[in-house]
């Protein structure tokens, strides 16, 4: 039976990843594989377009028909972006397979580390002071997001700032997270250590939406008493749980996670990013 590929109308409703170019897959009357080309990329910048691609299972021949008219209706020299997930889908091999046969390549793996909040004490963590975005100012939070963020180990968020500059960057994502609850923490004398930002993920369940210290302050304990202060906010935020991840290759932060109760083995969350230029 023939597959029959169609594009459908743009769609505009608000999503913070843009406009969105929907194609579908259909067979016998029903759609067998969906696929979507959106204006932004994951983060919701211009810097490329997520590709939003889906099927039934053992469909994978349409699938691939999909894929080939989104990267198709790309412009020449615009870059698409591909997420997999081994805890959002069925079969991530396949699916990793099928987007490095159209030429994407690796761009980012991610470890996901669940935290349960088991009713213990949380105490506050010693040597420095929490201080809430309200009463930072946007403008000093910025410019502390961005020196933490010098020589980060997050190869998507290292391609970004150098995309869009270090300022820009950290402005970007403060706004794109401003529903998180950022703190900023000092030392004794007043001076910034590090921030950490916490946000909902799904009802009940939070999430590490950034973290960072100063590269000044680093190796001095620092991150164990932000991911406390995580902990602790997500409490008083009403969360049971706190799913986070980090870029593979940042072996400080998953040591970090882990020896604050944040556990990889708890979750099935691996995140696998690809890019390819049109």
């Amino acid at each position: 039976m023939v597959i029959t590929i169609r594009r459908l109308d743009d769609v505009v409703d608000g999503n913070p990843l843009g406009a969105r170019s929907p194609f579908v897959a259909e067979q016998g009357g029903a759609a067998v594989a969906q696929g979507e080309l959106l204006a932004r990329s994951w983060m919701g910048d211009e810097t490329g377009r997520l590709v939003n691609l889906r099927w039934e299972a053992g469909r994978l021949d349409a699938a691939r028909r999909v894929l080939d008219a989104v990267v198709a209706a790309a412009e020449p020299g615009q870059v698409l972006n591909a997420a997999t997930n081994a805890d959002v889908h069925a079969e991530p091999a396949e699916r990793i397979a099928l987007f490095e046969s159209f030429g994407f390549e690796l761009w980012q793996e991610k470890e996901g580390f669940w935290w349960e909040d088991e009713g213990l004490d949380l105490p506050a963590p010693e040597g420095v002071t929490a201080r809430p975005l309200s009463e930072v100012g946007e403008e000093r939070f910025a410019d502390l997001v961005a020196a933490c963020s010098v020589g980060t180990l997050d190869r998507i968020d290292a391609d970004a700032m150098a995309a869009m500059g270090a300022d820009a960057w950290a402005a970007a994502f403060l706004w794109h997270c401003r529903d998180s609850t950022w703190l900023l923490a000092e030392d004794p004398a007043g001076e910034a250590v590090g921030f950490v930002s916490v946000g909902e993920f799904d009802p009940g369940v939070g999430t590490i939406t950034y973290i960072g210290v100063h590269p000044g302050h680093r190796g001095r304990g620092h991150a164990d008493a932000l991911l406390r202060l995580a902990n602790r906010t997500a409490r008083e935020l009403g969360l049971h749980a706190v799913l986070s991840d980090t870029d593979t290759l940042n072996v400080p932060m998953q040591q970090a996670f882990r020896r604050n109760g944040h556990s990889s083995e708890a979750t099935a969350w691996h995140k696998w990013m690809h890019r390819r230029k049109v």
